[in-house]
């Protein structure tokens, strides 16, 4: 069997692409997380870019794993955000200053931007007087929601009487909250 220069080629066109996509371990906070190197350096200048691309030397663990010294369960909507590039929360999620606390952190303009138009959004929801009918116990529909332009005007923010918040900016992205 002969092997032609096109097929060497190729072999190594493959090994490039999966060693420059090759699965990261991370601990961040004593939470353990695999993803992609692609995924990692998606947003070029981050501080995650930086760590693995070699720009910053990486603390490891005892088992060579990269260590990060931070919130390991917030971590999960940092790299969620990393995937997708929407902001996607549990209803009712709590601990929004945190996630936007280690946006800042990890040097994730966007994810901050969006965060804090979430923030700002529930507190205009929290100052709003409720209109609930049948006595001050009772909710409105929670399928009830209002429309108003974003502070940008590219955005159109859909909230329910519970503040949950659902943004639809120019480009259809939605970020839920």
């Amino acid at each position: 069997m002969f092997v032609t220069h096109v097929e060497i080629n190729n072999c190594n066109i493959w090994r490039e692409m999966v060693m420059a996509d090759r699965v990261v371990k991370l601990n961040v906070g004593g939470v353990l997380y695999t993803t992609s190197k692609s995924t990692l350096t998606s947003i070029p200048q981050c501080y995650l870019c930086q760590l693995v691309t070699g720009a910053i030397r990486p603390l490891r663990d005892e088992r060579g794993t990269i260590f990060i010294d931070r919130d390991g369960h917030i971590f999960r909507y940092v790299l969620n955000y990393l995937r997708s590039k929407k902001l996607t929360l549990p209803q009712g999620y709590k601990e929004l200053a945190m996630l936007k606390e280690e946006a800042e952190y990890y040097d994730l303009c966007q994810l901050v931007f969006n965060v804090e138009k979430v923030l700002k959004s529930r507190r205009r929801n929290r100052n709003k007087p409720r209109n609930n009918k049948g006595g001050p116990n009772q909710r409105a529909p929670s399928n009830a929601l209002s429309r108003s332009l974003g502070s940008d005007m590219n955005s159109l923010a859909l909230c329910d009487e519970n503040g949950s918040v659902i943004f639809e900016d120019d480009s259809s992205d939605y970020f839920y909250d």
